[in-house]
């Protein structure tokens, strides 16, 4: 199974851009890929949700939105799968959720972040965090999502592993500079992903809105038992086809 880690940039609020780029990835990796996943929030961006609903309503995504028929119509007409990160709406509640759609444009995956620091002041009870983790399978693969700061859990860690998964997609919203992920905070990471038996695809996004050390700048990798098998650097776009 050849995935397509797409460390590329999202623009906050902007879902018109976000779904092209989206549709755009999936076009052009459509003949070498068979999946490709982006990093947590990517469909709005990590900022647009503000934890205030008036606003927040306007932003988020339901499964019956048009915005993912659309998006599940591309991975019908070039036969390939996507897995992407959404501020969900689902009756009056909020989530952090990955999307997974299959090549024939059907949902087969919804996971919600089981951890809170997606979360901000003035984030109330609306805003929730998912019930565990589970397991799906594509094209062979059993597959457990987690998002961002879910695996640095040890009752998740111990969760996951329960589940026997061969791949563990890992998306996510990190804002370390590029130096400082190139050269040592990778390997930390790489590290806690060693502690899961199974093949970990991590992917970070890029923030083309706002500038800072501490915004996203991308990267993305391949870890298996503690080390970065293949990997592409945080500091630009890119995108890494690992097959797994």
């Amino acid at each position: 199974m050849k995935c397509a880690l797409a460390a590329v940039g999202f623009v906050d609020e902007d879902i018109q851009h976000n779904e092209s780029v989206i549709i755009d990835t999936m076009k052009r990796f459509s003949k070498t890929a068979d999946v490709v996943i982006f990093g947590e929030a990517f469909l709005q961006g990590f900022y647009a949700a503000v934890f205030e609903t008036e606003h927040d309503e306007k932003i988020a995504a339901n499964l019956n939105d048009s915005i993912i028929a659309e998006i599940c119509a591309a991975a019908r007409e070039y036969g390939i799968a996507v897995s992407f990160g959404f501020i969900e709406k689902d009756g009056d509640c909020f989530y952090s959720s990955q999307i997974t759609i299959d090549r024939s444009g059907n949902v087969i995956d919804l996971y919600r972040r089981v951890s809170p620091g997606w979360k901000e002041s003035p984030a109330d009870d609306r805003y929730r965090e998912g019930e565990g983790f589970h397991s799906f399978s594509f094209l062979g693969r059993k597959i457990v999502v987690g998002l961002c700061g879910d695996l640095w859990s040890d009752a998740n860690i111990e969760e996951i592993e329960n589940l026997h998964p061969d791949i563990v997609f890992w998306p996510v919203y990190t804002d370390y500079n590029a130096c400082e992920w190139n050269t040592s905070t990778k390997h930390e990471y790489a590290a806690q992903a060693g502690r899961l038996d199974s093949k970990v695809l991590y992917v970070n996004s890029l923030c083309l809105d706002k500038r800072g050390d501490d915004i996203a700048k991308g990267g993305a990798a391949l870890f298996l038992g503690g080390r970065i098998i293949k990997e592409i650097p945080s500091g630009k776009e890119d995108i890494l086809v690992v097959e797994v």
